[in-house]
């Protein structure tokens, strides 16, 4: 039996008797308390606790407009119903444009519990809108793993407390810190345990932080610390405080897991006079700490080999270029109703003759940062289509390769794009491109006819890493893309119940005639989630790793015919 807790704005007992009777014959448990004037009804209001209103609209000495007005200012968002035996139509229809959700007439109290439930209704559906809007503010301010704040809003707390300190000339420490082994955590583990570890040093780190301070997450496995009134030596206890906080071991399931942590120091204004360039400086420290194997290090001039860690950058990523270094993996992704593989996506990684095999976040920022993206992609989209020939033809499978941002600056690519394809006899239709959605959100006019010239290809185009450019939704029934995928911080929402931002994702995807998958998809659970929202396709370790083209290939054809209902490779 559902509990309604209702306040009645009447002088009348037997009317709100009545009322009240209506409610309990439709099966309500009723809690009531009666007010009939500003004074009682103030009284009541700070009790709280209440689901509904009723109001007359005609009391001695008080009225319904008034009451209306002191329940508004109390909670806009309550439920409020005129139920009088005195308000006429024109009268009631006002009052509805002025925040009344409905009215009843005394006559006709049959309307009654109908209003009720429609004006509960609908407040649910505000209230679940509005926590939903809140969230994806939130998430764009907050890393979606941690909760922790991100590099914008850590930015914007270093510039006011520069600003600050500049004011009444105090020191302002800044720290960076990258985790030592976590990469063989991940590679060995999966991401969902390195997920894991994320999270419960994010919570040491939270633990042990002053309350003036900020912690963020930069992104990865690196953190970032923002410490107002701190200088060098204040600033080298703090850091040893946190380092301290990571000598126990990280549990997960049966696992022990030790992690530690290498920290960079700078502060103002001796280092920097600005948060960029205090970040800079922080995170050369903290290369210098990981390399000479510290725990922390403060920022020097002679530890400033940004110069020539930029020129070797270069060097490295142009001979690795020229020597056909850069290879691909694929990952399938699946549609969750048939569980057949539905395409492919090309991730590019460099075999790197010292380091080994490199992951795109290794080297794709330096690429776009020295030009040097440009050569790269055209190389990932020769192998890519050079796969494809050799290994996928024959299950017209398509391959979806990422495009930088930067990429879709240069005015030649379609033409590009178009002459790899007829050189080696492959339909457009089996390459897709996929997109971020900032890049979209950052000139919606130009990425509109940019996308149009690829498009008019014949590829198929999908926007990437779907809700992190938020603002960018009033734009996407404008663009001639195919595919939506939900980025993976919204997908992991699932994992903690929480499925209205994806819902509403699908939702809008299907409402515009896309197709719409979900990344990071790391356990039976989400993926089962998903296939209830709706979701077309998905990807992710749980699913399937990315591997070499062969091995992928001979992974599609044992799936081709099967029901995929299982996780992938382990």
């Amino acid at each position: 039996m559902a509990v309604l807790n209702v306040l009645v704005i009447e002088d009348s007992q037997e009317d709100t008797l009545l009322m009240i009777r209506e409610l309990k014959k439709a099966g309500y448990s009723v809690n009531f308390e009666q007010a009939s004037s500003a004074a009682t009804l103030a009284a009541a209001l700070a009790k709280g606790g209440w689901d509904i209103v009723f109001s007359d609209f005609t009391l001695p000495g008080f009225s319904g407009t008034a009451a209306l007005a002191q329940v508004r200012k109390h909670d806009a968002e309550i439920p409020f119903i005129f139920t009088s035996g005195t308000i006429g139509e024109d009268t009631a229809v006002a009052a509805m444009r002025t925040g009344v959700d409905d009215y009843v007439m005394k006559n006709n109290l049959k309307r009654l519990v109908p209003a009720v439930e429609r004006a509960l209704r609908e407040v649910s559906v505000r209230s679940a809108r509005r926590r939903a809007e809140e969230r994806v503010i939130h998430l764009a301010y907050h890393d979606a793993l941690t909760d922790l704040p991100n590099r914008y809003l850590l930015q914007d707390r270093l510039k006011q407390a520069i600003s600050s300190a500049r004011r009444v000339h105090e020191p302002v420490a800044l720290l960076v810190m990258d985790l030592n082994g976590f990469k063989a955590i991940n590679d060995s583990l999966g991401h969902y345990v390195g997920d894991c570890v994320l999270q419960q040093v994010a919570a040491r780190l939270s633990r042990v932080m002053r309350e003036s301070d900020t912690i963020a997450r930069l992104g990865g496995d690196e953190f970032a610390f923002v410490l107002p009134r701190t200088d060098g030596e204040g600033a080298t206890a703090v850091a040893r405080k946190f380092l301290r906080s990571l000598k126990e071991p990280i549990l997960f399931e049966e696992c022990s897991l030790m992690v530690s942590g290498s920290i960079g120091i700078a502060w103002f204004p001796e280092h920097g006079a600005t948060g960029e360039s205090l970040l800079q400086k922080a995170d050369i420290a903290m290369y210098a700490a990981k390399t000479g194997k510290l725990e922390c290090a403060i920022y020097t001039d002679e530890r400033d080999l940004q110069a020539h860690r930029r020129l070797t950058i270069i060097t490295e990523l142009q001979e690795g270029i020229e020597r056909d270094e850069f290879i691909c993996e694929y990952q399938p992704l699946v549609n969750l109703k048939t569980g057949r593989v539905t395409c492919l996506e090309a991730l590019a990684r460099w075999r790197h003759p010292r380091h080994g095999l490199l992951p795109p976040e290794a080297f794709i920022g330096n690429a776009e940062q020295t030009g040097l993206i440009e050569p790269l992609t055209i190389r990932v989209l020769e192998k890519a289509l050079d796969d494809w020939n050799t290994s996928y033809s024959h299950l017209q499978i398509p391959i979806f390769v990422n495009l930088s941002p930067r990429n879709l600056q240069d005015p030649e690519l379609p033409d590009r794009i178009k002459d790899l394809l007829r050189s080696r006899a492959i339909p457009p239709s089996m390459l897709g491109l996929e997109i971020t959605e900032n890049f979209v959100m950052s000139d919606p006019l130009r990425a509109s006819k940019y996308l149009t010239r690829l498009h008019d290809m014949g590829t198929t185009l999908a926007i990437d890493d779907f809700g992190t450019g938020y603002s960018s939704l009033s734009y996407l029934w404008q663009l001639p893309v195919d595919v939506l995928k939900i980025d993976r911080s919204f997908v992991a929402e699932l994992a903690r119940a929480e499925d209205t931002i994806v819902k509403c994702a699908i939702d809008l995807g299907h409402n515009l005639g896309l197709s719409v998958v979900a990344e990071g998809v790391e356990s039976a659970g989400v993926r089962d989630r998903l296939r209830k929202l709706g979701c077309d396709a998905a990807q992710g370790f749980f699913l399937a790793r990315p591997s070499p083209a062969q091995e992928t290939l001979r992974w599609v054809e044992q799936q081709q015919g099967t029901r995929f209902m299982a996780g992938g490779r382990g």
